[in-house]
């Protein structure tokens, strides 16, 4: 089936294929004109998500204010579990941890766009945390509690209504018939659905919809607000004066480039190329075909290498082979 194409807007066609030199001048604007950098980060940018939640005091209480635990102090873990061999999938989180105390192991993922198989991911890192738990000695299988959240900025498809001012869903193993009757609450899922709160600062009533407001609008605060209580760690945490040049430029540079990548995928939703972001990648890589070719498929192939992309995201957006793109390396 031949799908429609639409002929890009010069001003969206640049950010879509912008080089790397292009992404480094506007990271040097900003730092020549500090006046125009927001005095917080965006928390969604995926820097600033590992880097506010990878400080103790923000991680602890995220948890304590979403989850039904109690926490007092953390330890951080490595965000790639080791695999057995080289035909296994890693798993690499944005920020996972443990109770020090009680041993539950908390998984935080923050996800800008929909994509078709989260729900599987997720599954798949809470499942790998599950596994990792038991050793081959062990007589019993006695586990520790894993939490997986994810802070999705867009809603979820839900098979039956829900109110539109519900904004947090907590997912766990029960029977179909019974929901009362849990199988186990060793693996537990939460989504934050941050669109679902449409409430301002002043109106948020508990800490998780301040939380909810926050992961979206963090960077739109000119300070911290009088009413911020014990949000004011999690202020001052973000602030982006504090940063030397070299750490601002880290962040800017995510910044700029996680932009980049939200451009591409919401350009294709607004134009109706799918239904779900897996089908706006084919949509985006048949027009891109359609208006330059291989050539031009090559070309950004080469810009995406530039700036970090991985090797399976260019393939989905380009539609090149794996083999083509690793061939632009050497």
């Amino acid at each position: 089936m031949k799908h429609k194409t639409y002929k890009l807007d010069p001003a969206i066609e640049k950010q879509l294929f912008a080089t790397p030199s292009e992404l480094d001048a506007r990271v040097q604007e900003l730092l020549d004109n500090p006046s125009q950098i927001a005095p917080f980060m965006d928390f969604r940018v995926d820097w600033s998500f590992k880097y506010i939640l990878g400080h103790e005091e923000a991680m602890i209480k995220l948890l304590n204010d979403i989850l039904p635990v109690h926490v007092d102090t953390l330890e951080y873990l490595p965000n790639e579990i080791p695999v057995r061999s080289e035909k296994e999938k890693r798993a690499v989180f944005d920020v996972i941890c443990t109770n020090k105390t009680t041993k539950e192991k908390f998984l935080c993922e923050m996800q800008r766009l929909p994509e078709s198989d989260m729900d599987d991911r997720l599954l798949f890192y809470g499942c790998s945390l599950i596994q990792k738990q038991i050793k081959r000695k062990d007589k019993k299988y006695i586990l520790n509690t894993v939490y997986v959240i994810c802070v999705a900025d867009y809603e979820r498809a839900h098979p039956t209504p829900v109110p539109a001012d519900d904004f947090l869903f907590k997912y766990r193993l029960r029977d179909e018939r019974w929901p009362e009757d849990v199988m186990t609450t060793k693996l537990q899922f939460y989504y934050l659905e941050l669109p679902r709160f449409q409430k301002g600062w002043e109106a948020a009533q508990t800490n998780a919809e301040r939380w909810c407001y926050l992961f979206r609008n963090l960077y739109k605060f000119a300070g911290v607000p009088r009413d911020a209580s014990d949000f004011e760690p999690i202020f001052e945490i973000a602030r982006t004066e504090q940063f030397e040049e070299e750490q601002l430029k880290v962040y800017l540079n995510a910044m700029v480039t996680d932009y980049e990548k939200l451009v591409i995928g919401e350009y294709h939703e607004q134009k109706g190329f799918k239904e779900g972001l897996e089908q706006g990648r084919a949509e985006g890589r048949e027009q891109g075909r359609a208006e330059g070719g291989k050539e031009r498929a090559l070309n950004s192939a080469r810009n995406m290498l530039a700036r970090g992309y991985e090797v399976s995201e260019i393939a989905e957006v380009t539609e090149l082979t794996p083999e083509e793109i690793n061939a632009l390396q050497q």
